[in-house]
């Protein structure tokens, strides 16, 4: 059998050291103490000095064997270290992945990635939560949470995902009961259909206005819907109305005028990094950039 090199058997050394004997080394290796002490052997030979001082009762350091421990102990966790994330890295994708995103995006953009990903890692399952509703991330145990609009202060690690076009709309038949808004303040003429009921501060071509809501729907294809219906105006994504503003069945307000931009961000705990299948994800996340490309949930 070939006899282990330098760094094997530094390593072995080091393990000797830490658990206090050769017995215990072995165990800990999975080897017998007769490998242990041959292997120990040759690297004493190899340096041409004794590292360990055997007694029946315990093994202690020489002078050499300290220098040697202290400096190569560190080393000795690198390598390992690095070995651990290398075959981390080339691991296979497995295990449960729960993520939370918000309805309308998640059915849009997230959604198809997330089929495309499962047909390349059959190992992985996913249990995904569509709602629009705010969650503890880590109280409520999800690996991954997307999320759209500010992002607060928080210890999670946040990737940005896509920066979301927003647009002011209406229907057609609303804008025959109500005129057609010409400038921001115009807007506060209008009853407005939103997510929640603080979402009423909509800031438009550089100015604030607040809009008097009519419903709050908790989310955004139902806001979107409402307008559709003629309830009022909503402020939604773009990509969540362009089917409407195509057909005509929804009108955009004030096209001239700049709206913000909203960004959806992949949220997750710091414990969760060392998921394979996690990293695995947000690569192809990042990579593929979730934008408002797909359709969105639109009825027949």
């Amino acid at each position: 059998m070939r006899e282990p090199d330098d760094l094997s058997g530094l390593s072995m050394f080091v393990r000797i050291v830490e658990e206090g004997s050769l017995s215990a080394a072995g165990r800990a290796l999975g080897l017998p103490k007769a490998t242990i002490s041959r292997n120990l052997a040759l690297l004493e030979k190899r340096l041409g000095a004794p590292l360990l001082i055997r007694s029946t009762r315990a093994l202690s350091l020489t002078d050499t064997g300290r220098r040697l421990f202290d400096r190569v102990r560190p080393i000795v966790r690198d390598a390992q270290q690095a070995t651990a994330e290398i075959k981390s890295h080339h691991a296979a994708p497995s295990g449960l992945l729960r993520i939370t995103a918000p309805v309308a995006y998640g059915q849009a953009a997230i959604a198809p990635r997330l089929l495309s990903f499962m047909e390349r890692h059959p190992a992985v399952r996913i249990d995904l939560h569509l709602h629009d509703r705010r969650v503890n991330v880590v109280s409520d145990g999800y690996d991954l949470a997307i999320r759209m609009g500010t992002i607060e202060t928080s210890e999670l690690i946040s990737h940005k995902l896509a920066d979301i076009a927003m647009v002011i709309v209406a229907s057609p038949s609303w804008l025959e009961q109500h005129d057609m808004p010409m400038r921001p303040a115009d807007l506060a003429r209008h009853a407005a259909i939103v997510n929640r009921p603080e979402l009423v501060q909509w800031k438009v071509g550089g100015e604030t206005v607040r809009v008097p809501w009519r419903m709050s729907t908790g989310n955004m294809i139902v806001t979107r819907d409402a307008a559709r219906a003629g309830l009022g105006i909503a402020f939604v994504p773009e990509f969540l109305a362009s089917h409407d503003l195509e057909r005509g069945s929804l009108v955009r307000l004030l096209p001239d005028l700049d709206l913000p931009v909203i960004q959806a961000t992949a949220l997750y705990p710091r414990a969760a990094s060392q998921s394979v299948a996690l990293r695995t994800l947000l690569d192809d996340l990042l990579a593929s950039r979730p934008i408002e490309a797909d359709a969105a949930p639109y009825p027949p």
